[in-house]
């Protein structure tokens, strides 16, 4: 009897728990500062804007994991009025803490500085960044949070009781400067997405754009930043997180850096002059016509998603060819009727996506698995990352030696005159349940070198060209070489994949 009365008192105490609302959303409407007339940055914008015109935007593609880094960096230090960041994953790490204290040092200089991430990106290890809240200049807010704070049963029980709105995250990865530059793209923040990370090393892709791609994603930043779903760091006043004063956090990043500077060799760790930088860009940009498609944040709230409609009609206006490179690529009916509407009328379809071997979510290989025959017998040429692919040394940064790459490459080229590149996978998760954005852009200049990313990604040097009989048996094969059975590190994943797929796991995993 008196175990029972513990194991109730246990189980009612979990659901008061996951009862517990959260704070009043006391968070001012706060638009973003008019662009910056002044400072490198502006001067900058207006050269290119002068070279190309006012109605074209300037787009950089960022492929290697150094230099995605180095352009937000750069962002940050020549930074005059204001800094907008929008993050799912902020990591408490070397490469995390590096872009933590360039906020503080921009925020020192007077730039307002605001920083959106979602709950689920900051949770654990990752709250650091919660902490830059303490200066004047710095606010911080967390997109729709678990009323919980630090408790692992009580955040649990939430989770089963609100699943519908805390299964839906913002997956949005933008970086704003000045309002005259906007890097969005595959990468969140932490060593893992800058080639820092010893285990493994990551395929991926930013775009960095000024001009009329800047604006607009200046302003779907807004529109997170005001959301009824956005809340003040400093509302939960029973968070777990230790309540550092400024003057504290201050010395623990310099610490992390300091700790952590063989890592960061390769980067400043200081602020620095970034005028050579920039000079060098100036032969480096693609002109195009730009639209940033992106989902609002309403989409919480059970609004119908927008972005996947755009994201479909993009796809369909194919005249002769598609190439699409998806991390996590998990077909709905409506995707996969779209593609065999294609490939009937004559399109050439690529797809280039993880393998079991390169995939860091097992579980998000075995909704892909379901649909692989599908997405074959439709006519698609369905390519596997190689763990050993040759093209992982252009994304190491030393002193990491990493031996094993994966993709996280979010792009779609059409007709080599059109493409996309952003933050959302081909699965049910990026376009039904999360917020997601990313960048169109009309031009061959621009598509040519997309696409000559996707082709050398489907290289026999980089990938598996996965085919299907006639009786439904599948072949890998990359250049002589030739496997019946799907490439994987070893047994141990093989008999994860094996279990989870006896999982009634919904596609959306």
């Amino acid at each position: 009897m008196i175990r029972a009365t513990k194991l109730l008192l246990v189980v009612l105490g979990i659901a008061v728990a996951g009862c517990r609302a959260l704070p009043a959303r006391v968070a001012e409407h706060q638009d973003a500062l008019a662009a910056a007339q002044y400072g490198s940055l502006a001067d900058f914008a207006g050269r290119i804007e002068a070279m190309i015109g006012s109605g074209r935007s300037a787009l950089w593609l960022l492929d290697r994991n150094d230099l995605a880094l180095r352009a937000r960096l750069a962002l940050a230090d020549e930074a005059a009025v204001s800094l907008d960041v929008q993050y799912f994953i902020w990591q408490s790490d070397a490469s995390g803490h590096l872009l933590a204290d360039r906020m503080l040092h921009a925020a020192d200089r007077g730039v307002r500085v605001r920083i959106l991430v979602d709950d689920f990106g900051v949770s654990g290890k990752g709250g650091d960044v919660l902490k830059l809240d303490a200066h004047p200049n710095i606010e911080v807010r967390n997109f729709n949070p678990w009323s919980n704070r630090g408790n692992r049963l009580g955040t649990s029980t939430e989770f089963l009781m609100r699943a519908y709105v805390l299964n839906r995250r913002m997956h949005n990865k933008t970086f704003i400067a000045d309002g005259r530059f906007a890097v969005l793209g595959g990468r969140n923040i932490g060593d893992r997405y800058f080639g820092l990370y010893r285990r493994f090393v990551q395929n991926d892709l930013d775009v960095m754009a000024a001009g009329p791609a800047a604006r607009e994603i200046t302003a779907t930043f807004d529109d997170y930043w005001n959301s009824e779903h956005s809340y003040l760091v400093a509302s939960f006043e029973y968070d777990q997180r230790p309540r550092n004063p400024l003057a504290t956090t201050r010395e623990e990043m310099h610490s992390s850096i300091e700790r952590n500077a063989a890592t960061l060799e390769a980067f400043a760790v200081e602020p620095t002059d970034w005028s050579a930088y920039l000079e060098e860009l100036v032969a480096t940009f693609a002109p195009a016509r730009s639209e940033v498609l992106w989902e609002s944040p309403d989409i919480l709230d059970e609004s119908r998603p927008r972005l996947y409609e755009d994201f479909k009609e993009l796809i369909a206006s194919a005249r002769s060819e598609v190439l699409i490179s998806s991390p996590y690529f998990i077909p709905d009916e409506d995707f996969r009727a779209l593609v065999r509407a294609l490939v009937a009328r004559g399109v050439r379809v690529v797809v280039v996506t993880n393998s079991l071997a390169t995939n860091n979510h097992v579980v998000a290989h075995t909704g892909y698995r379901r649909w692989r025959r599908a997405v074959l017998a439709a006519g698609v040429e369905l390519y596997e990352l190689r763990a050993d692919a040759e093209a992982l040394s252009e994304y190491v940064t030393p002193p990491a030696m990493p031996a094993q790459l994966g993709l996280h490459t979010k792009a779609v080229v059409v007709d080599g005159e059109r493409a996309f590149v952003g933050s959302p996978n081909v699965d049910p998760r990026s376009m039904v349940l999360n917020t997601e954005i990313g960048v169109v852009g009309e031009g061959e200049a621009f598509a040519s070198r997309v696409a000559a990313l996707v082709e050398r990604d489907i290289a026999p040097a980089n990938s598996w060209r996965v085919t299907m009989d006639e009786e439904g048996w599948l072949t890998w094969t990359s250049g002589d070489e030739v496997v019946r059975r799907q490439p994987a590190q070893g047994f141990r994943q093989r008999m994860v994949e094996f279990l989870l797929n006896l999982l009634p796991i919904k596609d959306q995993a």
